[in-house]
């Protein structure tokens, strides 16, 4: 009996160790699965962050490359108010001997001169059918363009009015821009390629490239170029025609494609290769300990729980730079006021505008009470409603640690129309804002808007801004999220 007791008692512990080595395989396995997928959910969901902040960080990109060159078309339509000048053709006088010819030629060079020392552009000047030029000719220009200097650069416009180039004689240091102005005459300006570092962020992302590129993925301007921008430019130049911007993008980045000109394009790469490198190590260190500690599972996913990571952890670190928040990837400083600025001088007479400016009313209480994560959370929100609202066909940026402005255009025949198309929009701006909330019922976010209208309110945006400011000030002390306009508080500041 105790023979047959012993073997009884023997089967019993070998099939409860049996079973816990079952169990613990099955439950390790198990976990792995779950790391694996945690994992690839976290990878594939801060890649998605990426693409979609590339997209937007590309698109005003964009947006201040376009305004920067369009700077140099609206000064050189400056000289084009001049009859005299543009009636002018060089090559139907004898220079040798038109004393009128030449006081003209000294009056037009002059005043070309005295324009192309504003913003220190290189080449100013006029250039006519018998290759004579008259304004300020750079010798890389003449260099580049060769004696036959008009016939190079009319092959270059062909039957096109004007066009922005480079690569001439294969220099990519000089953006040239040529107009025609009548059959026998061609204005030419250009600036430095190194001019556009202003349009773009500063080195310090490591992560983030930037490039300019022609038609042919050549690229002549580039911030942090590496090789992964190489094959983004590559992969992107496989989709390029008239319906950018355009994304794509890999396991090792993420990019967006914007055209800018005729035939140049704006590149930005987020190149999250180490990021998921970083992950893979991870998962590997996961899965090693949980095979060495099948029977400590509890320990094991205390461990795994104290290796969890925050869904943006790619954007941990300074987040601004001086022209673009990387958390929500809009543009800010002097990059925003730019672009506002030059849609304010380009725009229409008529034109019905509004500079909206949006804050966090709760920003402190939710740091005190949440900490930064969710203060990114919140920021990100909101970032993400008002380009959902107004990314496409306005322009979105990020005045200050918790502040936000967009510029709309409601213009319209009918200033009636636009006005109450305006506050329609605005409207379901409160509405969706009203509803926001952070994750894991920890609160709302609460949001105050305060708005000014272009031109009833100011056309100088300085004031329009202080304008909108005293409106977003107003909007804080009420607790809905509601929109106060300045036309409603100036009353009330009238009489103080």
């Amino acid at each position: 009996m105790k023979s047959k007791d012993t073997r009884a008692v023997s089967k019993i512990a070998s099939a409860r160790r049996k079973t816990a080595i079952i169990s613990g395989v099955i439950i390790a396995v198990s976990v792995i699965i779950t790391v694996i997928l945690a994992a690839w959910l976290i990878m594939d969901q801060n890649s998605e962050m990426s693409r979609e902040n590339i997209r937007t960080m590309n698109d005003q990109l964009g947006k201040a490359a376009v305004s920067k060159l369009d700077k140099m078309e609206s000064v050189s339509s400056r000289i084009f108010q001049r009859k005299r000048f543009v009636e002018y053709d060089a090559s139907m006088y004898n220079h040798a001997d038109s004393y009128e010819a030449l006081t003209l030629e000294k009056e037009i060079g002059d005043f070309l001169i005295s324009m192309s020392t504003v913003d220190n552009y290189n080449d100013f000047f006029f250039l006519y059918a018998n290759n004579h030029t008259t304004g300020r000719v750079s010798r890389s220009a003449s260099e580049d363009f060769g004696s036959e200097m008009y016939a190079a650069v009319s092959n270059y416009l062909k039957n096109r009015s004007s066009l922005w180039f480079t690569g001439v004689n294969d220099d990519y240091d000089n953006l040239y821009f040529a107009r025609r102005i009548n059959p026998g005459t061609i204005f030419i300006g250009s600036l430095f390629t190194d001019e556009m570092k202003t349009v773009f962020p500063d080195a310090n992302a490591k992560h983030l490239s930037f490039a300019m590129c022609d038609d042919h993925g050549k690229i002549f301007f580039s911030v942090n170029k590496s090789d992964v921008t190489e094959k983004a430019i590559d992969e992107l130049k496989k989709h390029w025609s008239v319906d950018e911007p355009i994304t794509a993008d890999s396991t090792a980045y993420a990019a967006s494609s914007a055209s800018c000109g005729s035939n140049w394009h704006i590149i930005s790469v987020s190149d999250y290769s180490e990021r998921n490198t970083h992950y893979l190590r991870i998962l590997i260190y996961c899965s090693v300990i949980l095979l060495c500690a099948i029977v400590l599972v509890l320990v094991v996913g205390l461990l795994l729980s104290s290796l969890k990571m925050p869904n943006n952890i790619i954007y941990r670190g300074d987040y601004s730079t001086d022209t673009m928040d990387r958390l929500t990837g809009l543009i800010m400083n002097e990059a925003l006021e730019n672009v506002i600025i030059g849609k304010m001088d380009s725009c229409i007479n008529g034109s019905t505008m509004v500079l909206l400016l949006i804050k966090i009313k709760n920003y402190e209480l939710i740091s005190e009470n949440y900490g930064e994560t969710a203060v990114d959370e919140a920021l990100i929100k909101v970032s993400s409603v008002l380009r959902e609202f107004y990314g496409k066909s306005s322009t979105v940026g990020k005045t200050g640690e918790n502040e936000f402005a967009v510029l709309a255009d409601f213009t319209d025949f009918n200033l009636f129309k636009a006005h109450e198309r305006m506050k329609a929009n605005i409207r379901q701006l409160e509405e969706e804002l009203d509803k926001l909330e952070l994750e894991n019922e920890r609160g709302m976010i609460r949001c105050a808007l305060g708005a000014a209208v272009y031109p009833e309110d100011s056309e100088d945006y300085d004031e329009l801004y202080d304008n909108a400011k005293s409106a977003l000030e107003d909007s804080t002390q009420t607790r809905a999220c509601k929109c106060r306009f300045y036309s409603d508080i100036k009353p009330q500041q009238n009489k103080k």
